[in-house]
């Protein structure tokens, strides 16, 4: 049922004759104003989920897309007491959006803040409905701007935000590149299922000294695949090495970072390019602390040290990153030949930092992480702990201190 707060600001809100999709787990106490017309997508979200099968709400607004189409437009568009358990946040704003004028409202009901007692609770409890995702408020309007839509200041615990103009799309070309080490049981089936961009692109797969067949695989791919490009260190340099080449041989517009162990599926890559078309974003971040992580995806220590870090990172970029070391990050390559990398180990810092200083326009897309299908991480707790660290710690001194910026 609506909350108080809600039915009371959608009454004092939304005038008579109006359109509304609504998208919740029961309208019916929405209907006190007269001549409403309403259309209910989501119902009975409030049934235990293993017993009522409940489909995610983007194929459920694609479904109504297909049956109806986009000419009839919404009024308002009222999120109800669901954003939790929405499994695709980001692709229901973008549906939403095309089925709003330019005039359009989407109100959504208040977003609880994530404390780490409720999200220990979820993890302990079984609960009537599962939470997918846990989504803080700055990335709820960050994910509202990339669809179109310009939040306002929070209203009795509820978010209003007007639907805006969609900017006139621009068509990109794209380099994919792929570093990897020793990742011979996962190159092929990643590179296989990057999808077809519909744009000018190339992938450009770069070997770092990898023992095992990787070289090979990926040579063999190449006969039937002209979009690779191939880069066969014989040494192990460490991935900001393997990196800085793939990206220094780039030709493409957009250069996109992609780990070869699809801990970040390929099919998630249209996700980060969108921003770039719609003119939303200059630096794009994948985040993986949003959507529950799959079994064995991320290990308890490694998502404390993310977290920290992710501090770290909001307060010397000053503006909140909730994920710092997800391996996909896209920029136009314009931009990546004004940044210098010098850490051969790590190459997410040295981006982040540059595009600060850039004063690039950075986003974040949430993308759900999944665990390494073949192959061990390379990822050795300690080591890389003590060595990211030490790259906040130069971060410090260049972004804070300004020290050895000329």
């Amino acid at each position: 049922m609506s909350s108080s707060r809600l039915r009371t600001l959608l009454k004092s809100t939304i005038p008579e004759h109006s359109r509304i999709l609504y998208l919740g787990d029961d309208g019916s106490n929405l209907q006190d104003s007269s001549n409403i017309e309403m259309v209910f997508i989501l119902p009975a979200l409030t049934t235990n989920a293993s017993q009522c099968g409940i489909v995610e709400a983007s194929a459920l607004l694609d479904k109504y897309i297909s049956d109806y189409g986009t000419d009839q437009k919404f009024d308002y568009v009222i999120i109800d007491d669901i954003l939790p358990y929405i499994e695709d946040v980001f692709t229901t704003f973008l549906k939403i959006r095309e089925l709003c004028h330019d005039d359009s409202k989407l109100i959504m009901s208040e977003v609880k803040r994530l404390t780490l007692l409720r999200r220990i609770r979820s993890l302990l409890i079984s609960e009537e409905k599962k939470i997918n995702n846990w989504i803080p408020r700055s990335l709820i309007e960050t994910l509202l701007y990339l669809a179109d839509f310009s939040p306002r200041p929070k209203v009795n615990s509820c978010i209003i935000s007007d639907a805006l103009p969609v900017k006139q799309k621009r068509e990109y070309s794209y380099s994919v590149m792929v570093p990897c080490y020793n990742e011979e049981g996962n190159i092929a089936q990643c590179i296989n299922r990057i999808p077809d961009l519909q744009r000018d692109y190339e992938i450009i797969v770069v070997n770092d000294g990898s023992s095992d067949r990787t070289a090979e695989v990926v040579q063999e791919l190449m006969v039937n695949n002209s979009r690779i490009r191939f880069v066969d260190n014989r040494v192990n340099r460490g991935k900001g090495y393997a990196t800085k080449c793939g990206l220094d041989l780039a030709t493409k517009d957009v250069l996109v970072i992609l780990d070869a162990d699809m801990t970040v599926m390929p099919e998630d890559l249209p996700l980060f390019i969108a921003p770039f078309e719609s003119r939303h974003a200059e630096f794009v971040n994948g985040t993986r602390m949003v959507y529950p992580l799959a079994d064995k995806a991320m290990g308890p220590v490694h998502m404390f040290g993310n977290t920290i870090f992710s501090l770290i990172f909001s307060y010397l970029l000053n503006q909140k990153v909730t994920d710092t070391l997800c391996g996909t990050k896209c920029m136009f390559r314009k931009d990546y030949q004004r940044i210098v990398m010098k850490d051969e180990a790590w190459p997410d810092f040295d981006l982040l930092f540059g595009a600060s200083q850039l004063n690039l326009k950075i986003v974040e897309v949430p993308i759900r992480y999944q665990p390494r299908i073949s192959g061990e991480s390379k990822m050795k707790t300690l080591k890389h702990g003590l060595m990211l660290l030490t790259a906040s710690f130069k971060g410090f001194l260049k972004l804070k201190l300004k020290f050895g910026i000329s």
